[in-house]
């Protein structure tokens, strides 16, 4: 008799199946819309790269150096991006 443990088969490959970024404290706290897992492939490319500007433009303005939790979330996209786009 063998032992199985339910949803688990030890022969699939784990799959990234989050597809979206959630919103950062600086994204809420500003409104960013961000998109929803149901959207498209194209609309959630064109949503990533208007939350990258976003993004670089208030570290822009605010003269920030080093890392902070706002790059950290700019990188979060930019990967997540490059995942999309199949680079």
């Amino acid at each position: 008799m063998a032992f199985k443990m339910k949803g688990f088969s030890p022969f699939t490959k784990k799959q990234d199946k989050q597809t979206v970024v959630p919103a950062s404290e600086h994204e809420k706290n500003t409104g960013v819309e961000i998109a929803k897992e149901s959207d498209s492939k194209a609309e959630r490319i064109n949503d990533l790269e208007d939350r990258i500007e976003f993004l670089e433009s208030d570290i822009a303005d605010s003269g920030q150096e080093g890392p902070t939790k706002q790059r950290a979330q700019l990188m979060k996209l930019k990967q997540r991006l490059a995942k999309l786009r199949g680079n």
